[in-house]
């Protein structure tokens, strides 16, 4: 995303407006929720959320009842004062996910979700959540991989977002060299499609 959030960067991460548009009941929610309770059974683990929307990634694993000591990050202020109000139980910090203030290896779980595609590229964000993160990054996309590749900057009149699509290939090389294992899970939400990827790093 640019300096300026968009409006229609802001529309995406309202949280009335995810609700009204079912954004909130994907399927990758519960898939999330369903390894990370496998991956820690009856433990607690930490885990940081980057790119939070409308906090459906807290509530997913506060629903499922897992015991998660959550810190979520994003860009926006006024996405995370309605986090803060919305969800009081966790911790929001204003924070690039390009640029994280946390020591390697901070956090159990690194989670992203429909958030690589709206900044310029992603290799200097995914090596930072590899980075901060001691066992587990995952990555999702409402913008499925494939080729060819397509950088889109959509502009509006009070600033402008991005939509990437990347193609997978280097994207998955990448993945792959951080990692010892990669899970990839392909959903689909009414006319949605959405690729997760669950790695655990090396």
């Amino acid at each position: 995303m640019g300096d300026v959030p968009s409006p229609l960067w802001l529309r995406t991460t309202d949280v009335d407006h995810m609700r009204r548009d079912g954004r909130d009941e994907d399927p990758g929610h519960a898939w999330t929720s369903e390894r990370i309770g496998a991956l820690y059974p009856g433990a607690s683990c930490s885990l940081l959320d980057c790119g939070v929307m409308s906090g459906v990634t807290y509530a997913g694993l506060r629903d499922a009842g897992l015991p998660v000591d959550y810190t979520g990050i994003d860009v926006s202020p006024r996405v995370l004062d309605a986090c803060r109000a919305e969800h009081p139980g966790a911790r929001w910090l204003e924070m690039s996910v390009t640029d994280l203030a946390f020591g390697e290896g901070t956090f159990d779980v690194v989670n992203s979700r429909h958030l690589l595609e709206c900044l310029p590229y992603y290799e200097t964000a995914v090596r930072e959540m590899f980075r901060v993160a001691r066992t587990h990054v995952v990555i999702g996309f409402f913008q499925v991989p494939r080729a060819p590749e397509a950088l889109l900057r959509r502009e509006t009149d009070e600033g402008y977002i991005w939509l990437n699509r990347y193609d997978p290939g280097p994207f998955e090389e990448l993945l792959h060299r951080l990692s010892r294992e990669v899970e990839t899970a392909d959903l689909r939400h009414g006319p949605r499609r959405s690729r997760i990827y669950l790695c655990t790093k090396r």
